[in-house]
């Protein structure tokens, strides 16, 4: 009876472990779909409602997690205070506060700051960020890709490494 619940318990802990990868690619996937969101909004608003920067961008993370929200809500502070702020470094400032809950990789952070930047512009911005707003499509079905290979390898490797546990152990 011991042996069993040890068997179950290695398995759970090692299917457990195979789920905890699978949920941070899940994470990492919905913090790059809500960063294009939050670009697209960005994009859009500013051509339509015409409004200052810093208060498009707060007007945005009304509807946003936490994590993006305080993002969006302390680079719109920053340029409040000072008018002649880096678009650019500001967000990578916040990125950097918010590294350790950041699931974006480096490359992606640098596309979103390039892309911020190129909203920042004054005047026809369009064809810039439309650049940018292509290369963010592609590692957004980069992700959903990895994402889907990463699930199946993850979950067998768990479950075999689990299984094989057992096997030493008995």
């Amino acid at each position: 009876m011991l042996k069993v619940l040890g068997i179950l318990c290695i398995l759970a802990g090692t299917v457990g472990i195979g789920r905890e990868l699978c949920g941070y690619l899940n994470n990492h996937l919905k913090q790059l779909l809500e960063c294009r969101e939050i670009f697209t909004q960005a994009d859009t608003q500013r051509e339509y409602l015409r409004l200052p920067y810093a208060q498009l961008l707060r007007r945005i993370a009304k509807g946003k997690s936490r994590l993006f929200g305080d993002i969006l809500y302390q680079i719109a502070e920053e340029m409040e205070k000072s008018k002649e702020a880096d678009i650019g470094k500001l967000w990578e400032e916040a990125f950097l506060s918010k590294k350790g809950q950041l699931l974006l990789d480096k490359e992606e952070q640098e596309l979103f700051v390039a892309l911020a930047r190129s909203l920042g512009l004054e005047g026809n911005h369009t064809k810039v960020s439309e650049i940018y707003f292509l290369q963010l499509e592609d590692e957004v079905v980069q992700a959903m890709e990895e994402k889907k290979e990463k699930q199946k390898l993850y979950g067998t490797i768990s479950v075999l490494s689990g299984l094989f546990l057992v096997i030493l152990l008995l």
